[in-house]
Order: C-alpha cells, then sequence, then structure tokens
C-alpha cells in the first residue's frame, strides 16, 4: 500500500509541475506509447545501411598520447581468455565476459524483466530491484570503445573481436523495444555514440557483412525511437540536448537515412541559448552537468565542422562561455565545487565512471575546438573523448580576483589567503532549469571553499537516484548545505527525486570592493511564505578569510509559525577534521595542518555534527558539519568570521579585486522580497 500511495503521490506532484500544453502533449505522448505496444517493429523505418556502416571518425594516432595510468585502467576494462574485464561506475564493479547478463542489477542481485514492452516497467518505484540507473550504466556501452582503442593502441585483433562481440551480445539481448534498455532516450543516445566510436576505433571494413546488417538495424531502432519520443517541456533538459546530438550526429554520418539532421541542429542552436546561460553558467545549477552539456555539443561540432556544415558562431560563443565559467571554478589542481546534481554522465567515458578530472578534460575539449586558450587546463590526463575532441597545446594561467556571473548566480573569488591559493564561491542563483529543476538543490546562499587546492566546504553530493529515497531528500535539503537552515526545513520543497513543489527565489543585492576586499550580498525568500522572514546573507572577502553575516528580515506575514531552531551549517569534506577550542571552531587538515578558525558571536553555541557526504554516485563516506545553534529566537543578525591560518614560510598576498570589465554594483535599498 506505501508503494502504491508513493507512485500516486509522484504522479500527482508531477502533474502539479505540467503546463496546460504539456498535458496534452503527456496524453499524446502516452497514446503513442500504446500504439507502438500493439505495433510490431519491423527494422526498416529509419534505414541505416549496413553497406555504408556510419562511424565516429577519429584521429587514431593522438593513441600515442595516452599515458601508462591510462593504458593500465583500459586493460583492467579488457576481458581476458582467463578473467572477465572490470568496468567501474557509480561506485559498482561490473564484470564483462561473453556470459554477460545485461539486465541484472549488481546491488540487489534480481533482474530486471528482459521481455515486457518497456514502457511497462515501472523503473521508477521497483526498490526490490534497485537503482535503475546501475543497469541502464552498464547498457551504454561506453566500455566497448575502451576495449576499441585499446585494440588499437596495442595491435590486438583478439580483443577488437571482443569488443564487437560485446556490441552483438547487447543487439541479441535487447530486441526493440523490450526491457528497461529502452524506456530513456538519453540511455539511447549514449549507445549511439558508443557504438558509433567503437566502429570507428576498431574499422568498418573489419566488420563482417552479417554483423553490420545487425548493428545497422540496431541503428536504426534507436534513431526511431529517438525521434518518436523526444524529451519536451519540462523535461528538456540536458535529455533533449543528448537525444538530439544523438540525431544530428547519426543523420549527418549517414545521410542516406530518414533522419533530419539540420532539424537536430535547430533545436541544439536554440537549446544552447536556453540551458547555458549567459554568462555561462548552465541552467541545470550543477557543473558537472555543464560539463555533460557541453561534450555533447563539442561531439556535435566535430561532426558538423567535417562534414562542412558548421555551428552558428553564437553557439560555438555560448559552449566556449560555458568553458568560462568552468575555468574560474576550477581550483589549481582541477577540482570543482560540486554543486547540485552530479551523476557522472559521461557522453565518451574514461574508463570508469568516476573521473576527477572530467571538467578538466571537457575544458580542454572546448579550448581545443573553440580556439579559447585562454580556458585550457594543464591538469588532467588525456582522455579518451579527447581523441574525438583535441587537446590543447598548454594550459593557461589562474584566473584571479573576483568575477561575478550575474544570470546563473554565483560570485566567484580566487587568488591567495594567508598564502594559501583560495577559491571562494557563492550561491545566489536559481534553484534549477525549467518546472521540475530536476537536478537542483536546495542550497540557495550557500557558500564553498577549497584551500590549497583541496575542498573545505563542500556540497554534501548526490549518493543516488530512484532509490535514493529519504537519503536523497536529505541530500537535496537546505540542511544539507552551507547555508542558513530554519526549523530543520527545507528552503524549497521537494515533490519527489526530481521535482520541486514550491522554489525558493534568490536575488543579488550587491557585489563592491571594501577595504582591500570586496563585499557580495544576496537573499532569498524561502521562508518567506511559512515564517514571514528573508534570508540575507554578505560575504566579506579580503586577504584573512572571510566574514559571513547572515540577516533574518521580517515581511508583513501575519501569523507566521513559531521558530523552534535557527542554524547554520558548515559541511567539511572527509580529509578535514575540526575541534571545538573555547568559542572557536578549529578545522584541520588530515595531514594536522590547521587550515581555519572559525568565531562566531555570542548568540550562538557551536557543534560539530556527524554527516552525509557523497563523495560519487552510489557512494557514502562519513563527514563533519560545523552548526552554529541560536541561543535565541530572537536574534535576527549572525556573524561568522573565518580565518585562514599562514601558511608556513609564505608572505604572499590575495588580491580580490572585482575584474576590471565588470561595473561595482550598488547596494539595493530596495531590495526585500515583497
Amino acid at each position: 500500500m506505501a508503494g502504491l500511495l508513493g507512485k500516486l503521490e509522484w504522479y500527482l506532484n508531477r502533474l502539479r509541475a505540467m503546463s496546460v500544453p504539456e498535458l496534452g502533449h503527456r496524453l499524446r505522448e502516452a497514446g503513442k506509447r500504446r500504439v507502438s505496444a500493439m505495433r510490431p517493429y519491423h527494422g526498416a523505418r529509419v534505414g541505416v545501411a549496413a553497406g555504408d556502416l556510419p562511424f565516429l571518425p577519429v584521429d587514431t594516432t593522438r593513441l600515442h598520447l595516452t599515458d601508462e595510468t591510462t593504458r593500465t585502467l583500459w586493460r583492467s576494462v579488457a576481458p581476458s581468455a582467463t578473467a572477465p574485464g572490470i568496468y567501474r561506475a557509480l561506485g559498482h564493479d561490473f564484470r564483462l565476459s561473453k556470459d554477460i547478463d545485461w539486465h541484472l542489477d549488481p546491488a540487489s542481485g534480481l533482474r530486471w524483466p528482459d521481455d515486457v514492452y518497456c514502457f511497462d516497467i515501472d523503473y521508477r518505484h521497483d526498490q526490490k530491484r534497485g537503482d535503475v540507473k546501475l543497469v541502464w550504466e552498464l547498457n551504454r556501452l561506453q566500455f566497448v570503445p575502451v576495449m576499441a582503442a585499446l585494440s588499437r593502441l596495442e595491435n590486438d585483433d583478439d580483443l577488437a573481436q571482443t569488443a564487437l562481440d560485446m556490441i552483438e551480445s547487447w543487439i541479441d539481448a535487447n530486441p526493440p523495444f523490450k526491457g528497461v534498455n529502452w524506456v530513456s532516450g538519453i540511455e539511447l543516445a549514449l549507445r549511439v555514440v558508443a557504438i558509433l566510436l567503437a566502429v570507428g576505433l576498431i574499422g568498418r571494413n573489419r566488420i563482417d557483412a552479417r554483423l553490420s546488417g545487425k548493428i545497422a538495424n540496431c541503428l536504426s531502432a534507436h534513431a526511431y525511437w529517438l525521434k518518436r519520443y523526444p524529451s519536451r517541456y519540462s523535461s528538456a533538459n540536458n535529455h533533449l540536448i543528448a537525444e538530439e546530438a544523438a540525431l544530428f550526429i547519426l543523420g549527418t554520418l549517414c545521410p542516406d537515412a530518414a533522419i533530419d539532421a539540420s532539424a537536430a541542429k535547430d533545436v541544439l542552436t536554440a537549446e544552447a541559448l536556453n540551458q547555458i546561460h549567459d554568462d555561462g553558467v548552465g541552467a541545470e545549477q550543477s557543473p558537472t552537468y555543464t560539463a555533460f552539456t557541453c561534450e555533447w555539443y563539442l561531439l556535435a561540432f566535430a561532426v558538423a565542422h567535417q562534414a562542412g556544415t558548421p555551428f552558428p558562431d553564437d553557439v560555438i560563443a555560448r559552449v566556449a562561455t560555458a568553458g568560462e565559467h568552468l575555468r574560474w571554478i576550477l581550483d589549481g589542481e582541477g577540482h570543482h565545487p560540486r554543486i547540485g546534481d552530479d551523476d557522472e554522465g559521461r557522453v565518451i567515458a574514461s574508463g570508469a565512471g568516476h573521473e576527477p578530472g572530467y571538467v578538466a578534460s571537457v575544458l580542454n575539449g572546448i579550448s581545443a575546438l573553440a580556439g579559447r586558450p585562454d580556458i585550457a587546463v594543464g591538469k588532467g590526463r588525456w582522455q579518451l573523448r579527447n581523441l574525438v575532441l583535441g587537446w590543447p597545446a598548454t594550459g593557461s594561467a589562474l584566473n584571479s580576483g573576483t568575477r561575478l556571473f550575474e544570470s546563473g548566480g554565483y560570485t566567484v573569488s580566487r587568488g591567495e589567503m594567508n598564502g594559501r591559493e583560495a577559491l571562494v564561491v557563492f550561491d545566489h542563483g536559481p534553484l534549477g532549469y525549467l518546472s521540475i529543476a530536476a537536478h537542483g538543490h536546495a542550497d540557495a546562499l550557500s557558500l564553498m571553499l577549497h584551500l590549497g587546492s583541496k575542498p573545505v566546504f563542500v556540497d554534501a553530493g548526490t549518493y543516488l537516484y530512484h532509490s535514493g529515497g529519504r537519503v536523497r531528500d536529505r541530500l537535496r535539503g537546505t540542511a544539507a548545505h552551507n547555508t542558513l537552515c530554519i526549523n530543520g526545513e527545507n528552503q524549497s520543497e521537494i515533490a519527489g527525486a526530481f521535482n520541486w513543489r514550491r522554489k525558493a527565489a534568490s536575488k543579488l543585492l550587491a557585489l563592491q570592493a571594501a577595504g582591500q576586499g570586496v563585499v557580495v550580498s544576496a537573499q532569498h525568500d524561502g521562508y518567506a511564505r511559512d515564517y514571514g522572514l528573508i534570508c540575507e546573507r554578505s560575504v566579506n572577502i579580503d586577504a584573512a578569510g572571510l566574514v559571513v553575516t547572515d540577516r533574518l528580515l521580517a515581511t508583513d506575514k501575519a501569523d507566521p509559525k513559531p521558530l523552534t531552531s535557527l542554524s547554520l551549517g558548515f559541511l567539511l569534506h572527509p580529509e578535514c577534521s575540526a575541534f571545538i577550542d573555547g568559542g572557536a571552531v578549529v578545522v584541520v587538515e588530515r595531514s594536522g595542518d590547521i587550515l581555519i578558525k572559525m568565531c562566531c558571536e555570542p548568540n550562538v553555541s557551536a557543534a560539530l555534527e556527524d554527516a552525509e557526504y557523497s563523495p560519487a554516485f552510489g557512494v557514502m563516506e562519513k563527514a563533519t558539519r560545523v552548526v552554529f545553534h541560536a541561543n535565541d529566537m530572537t536574534s535576527r543578525e549572525f556573524q561568522t568570521r573565518i580565518e585562514v591560518q599562514p601558511l608556513a614560510s609564505s608572505d604572499a598576498g590575495f588580491s580580490p579585486s572585482l575584474q576590471p570589465h565588470q561595473a561595482q554594483m550598488p547596494i539595493l535599498t530596495d531590495a526585500v522580497f515583497r
């Protein structure tokens, strides 16, 4: 009964997020699904030609750029005569062999049905089998191009045949449109790329007519299903970009097939300007989703350029601007603050799902394809995607100073504090994209801090999607983020794993010089409806550290709910620990190096609490949260001084001054939400 009620609640919340036109679209889509269930698929509706099997053209001479560490990783993925290959992704090891079960969940040990019409499988609410993403990850086939690349690099014909056998095994086990692997368009899109890249690396001349026919029919079925069920309205986020990019790539590489590549290109052209703000911030409010979106565009750009039909300059420029924002939030070792969801999605995988240098790898692709040496990253290894996207000759220097990304809602300040490389990111942006804001977190006015190219104040992460349940809700909630929380409640109201019933609105107030530093102020209205309070945060950044001032501003709401707790939380990376020394909290790195001292006014009490931290999808670690609890519920202002402790034998300074092209914003006197 509980499962049925949860399912009904999910559908109700989803309906609430839909407009009237979307409701009509969903009804028509449901009708098409029923028709497809009753109408056999004969495999000739798109017509990818077996005799001219499409492939992603790659410059295999670049394979020599792979270092021994990467090659060792690739060898671990490849099955041998004596042992299976191991593909590590989403916190699990997938065993690769000729006996692979494409429908087996590695966590629960249960199989998803393989003989049921795809849209009749309730993958969202089947808690027994586990998170469907695990099976989807395997069925993206992203390990097959890795095996193909290694076979080319080491002239291993047997391994090339193994890669082809894997593709054929998948085709035989997943007839159109049976099983859970045909449900989601983005999964089909990623599989199309994996197959096209594997064929390009192996060489289509080495694939016999029989298998060429099977692969062509498989690609035709993928294209047909992508065309028939596109993501639209509230689902038109990165999924739509993936689907259209796959259709554009396949249609361009196979011009005689019934795929309208120009229509797909038109959608991609429009969506670049919709899904990437004019300041480069991804509209989904997640750096890794922005990188994922950019990787799709880069692959489409590369195919279009080779075909002599390049994308418009403004689309390429928008992706380059996204690269500029991503470059700003990378520290000296290529780490970035993890904001919002991160499911480790990659268009072309590196050989392991968890790829810490993913954003840097995509940035290097943007630099190479868009001619932007200023955003190239010197850190990180050459990855398989760079075989297609390219790699810049040299890296660029770290940015310095303070940069406002007003449309996307971030202020980024970087330089040195007491001799330590410092990266400060202040989030005053929207919750997420479109009506459901699927990948946003309730993190308005959250603060992230890296020191010495290591994360200190962090986002709690993602952990799981469909089977995450209460854990997913906790990690998306306000109390898990570095911001003020009232009564333990969320600024924005969660309405399902990828949906929100009510969203806090954030507003930038001011960014201006202040002495030897800068001060940025913003506010949000997430607690105005229930508590009649606007949250305002000012962050003063200088060479010694930060001063964070939180204020609660009263509105004219009648009969607000009573306050039982006011708390300011700061989640520490697991590599950091803390202890309370008098009125201060001392944060220490694992090596014993004292990083910061946090001091508050007497109106709060400091506490150290156990917390959850997910460093990668499907992985959970223990961490420490520093929490300052208000002693008096009538307090309306809280000041936290974050003093960065000196690094031995360094006298370097910090210059957080505004970037020259950005005008100073005045303080807004009428900024309270009404």
